[in-house]
């Protein structure tokens, strides 16, 4: 069996701005995660040439610095340019999107379940898009920014019920002085009380964490085309926490899918440090631009290399956890 394991092809996977459960620091607005299957003397030739061009103290050639120079950017494209189709798979997160989707997961979706709906067939991203933006739209944000803190420190018991329900009623009111029509989506929320107090009750350790679905969706993308693999991550306690489920997601049925299992991902997860692998290197790279595309999507502004980067990220990109586009 260990013979087996170890002639299975590999995939390296790394994450840029991961900040666990904090959701909403604004700092770090965007999670991103890229899984990189090279052969080692392609990894280490690509990794060798940008290394020729950084100070000999620099012990590993980081993302975020060689973006601070016009010599590492060009280091960089030219380095995305060497990598193979197929060789690199990437997921992303809008963190406050994802408040949106972990609200419409723990507190709408049993409400719906318990009446017969798969809301996952019928409207959970919409849903969740919706209540995304009444947040971004003018006027409201201050109440629905003290709603998602209260949310999140909810999930990571760190406020009450109470309380949660208490800033819930306080958006929605905000909301009807311009738009009853908006409120009625925010008086949904209000009606999952009875959800939210069996819910206190449960572990709800990870649960708004982004790298185990992220992470999940890129091996499940490899593992389409390359059949079974290892996955080595880059040392992470989350994914170590979760590595057994996502050997196992396969068993489970897939709720949006009814009557289908979940797609397979990778049955073999291990850890490694990122300086004995130089794939871990270029994993770093190709999750780093990614993060700073969706960073510039998320919040705007002039970011000439982001732009650069949107044909590169295209390439690799599989899905993310994105507001949807309102105008269709």
């Amino acid at each position: 069996m260990e013979a087996h394991i170890a002639s299975l092809p590999v995939v390296y996977a790394d994450e840029s701005m991961n900040s666990g459960q904090n959701l909403l620091d604004p700092n770090q607005p965007v999670f991103s995660v890229a899984g990189v299957h090279l052969p080692d003397d392609l990894a280490a030739s690509i990794v060798d040439e940008i290394r020729a061009q950084i100070p000999p103290s620099q012990k590993e050639p980081k993302y975020t610095s060689l973006v601070r120079s016009s010599g590492g950017r060009k280091a960089l494209m030219r380095a995305f340019a060497q990598l193979p189709e197929g060789s690199v798979r990437v997921s992303y997160a809008h963190k406050g999107f994802m408040v949106a989707t972990k609200m419409v997961d723990i507190l709408v979706e049993p409400l719906a379940h318990r009446d017969g709906l798969n809301l996952y067939e019928n409207g959970a991203l919409q849903l969740a898009g919706m209540l995304h933006l009444i947040g971004v739209t003018t006027g409201f944000e201050a109440s629905h920014k003290k709603m998602q803190e209260a949310f999140v420190g909810w999930m990571r018991r760190q406020t009450s019920t109470d309380n949660l329900f208490a800033s819930i009623a306080e958006h929605r009111k905000s909301v009807s002085v311009q738009s009853e029509e908006l409120s009625q989506w925010l008086e949904l929320l209000e009606h999952c009380r009875s959800v939210a107090d069996a819910t206190s009750r449960e572990d709800r350790d990870d649960s708004l964490d982004p790298a185990v679905p992220t992470l999940y969706v890129i091996a499940a993308g490899f593992r389409e085309d390359l059949g079974d693999f290892r996955l080595v991550h880059d040392d992470s306690k989350v994914i170590d926490r979760h590595s057994a489920n996502l050997s196992s997601v396969h068993l489970l049925p897939d709720v949006a899918r009814p009557g289908k299992f979940n797609r397979q991902a990778a049955s073999h997860i291990s850890f490694a440090d990122s300086l004995d692998h130089p794939q871990f290197q270029i994993a770093d790279w190709t999750a780093g631009a990614v993060r700073q595309w969706a960073t510039w999507l998320a919040v705007g502004g002039r970011d000439r290399f982001a732009e650069e980067l949107g044909p590169v990220v295209d390439a690799w990109s599989l899905w993310g956890v994105w507001p949807p586009n309102p105008e269709g």
